[in-house]
């Protein structure tokens, strides 16, 4: 067992948790990558709010590691029962289950208030962008700040 917390599988199924249950929707595991990276560090990408891990200079290094243990947790969730997965036309697509939702909503510290906040607004600006479009965004994004 481990005592690290943050950058885990652990941590990021609270981000999953969180996200699915405040917006409500299914969404494929790159979609909940970006709209979690986006919303972590949402100054980056012009929301009026602070990065919620605080400032750091490697944030877009960062990504395919993210990726990789949003894999890992949103398996774990779906083992557990939190999280369903199925097909959809846009390939395999992951909403909470009810008892996923019950997790969510017992979520309730500072940090999770700010994090539902976040996500709120990110999905408001990019719902109508697909996935793709979305990778693009952080792609441009990432090169914009290479360049700082």
């Amino acid at each position: 067992m481990t005592d690290k917390l943050f950058n885990t599988p652990f941590e990021m199924s609270l981000h999953i948790l969180l996200l699915l249950g405040v917006v409500d929707s299914e969404f494929t595991i790159e979609r909940i990558t970006d709209y979690d990276f986006i919303a972590v560090y949402a100054q980056d990408f012009g929301f009026n709010a602070p990065a919620l891990n605080g400032d750091n200079g490697f944030a877009f290094s960062e990504l395919t590691v993210k990726r990789k243990l949003m894999k890992e947790a949103v398996k774990d969730l779906v083992l557990d029962g939190l999280v369903i997965a199925q097909d959809s036309k846009d390939g395999i697509v992951y909403r909470l289950s009810s008892s996923g939702k019950l997790m969510s909503n017992r979520l309730q510290s500072e940090y999770a208030l700010k994090y539902c906040k976040v996500i709120k607004q990110v999905h408001r600006r990019y719902r109508n962008r697909s996935d793709i479009e979305l990778s693009g965004i952080i792609n441009n994004q990432s090169t914009k700040a290479g360049r700082r």
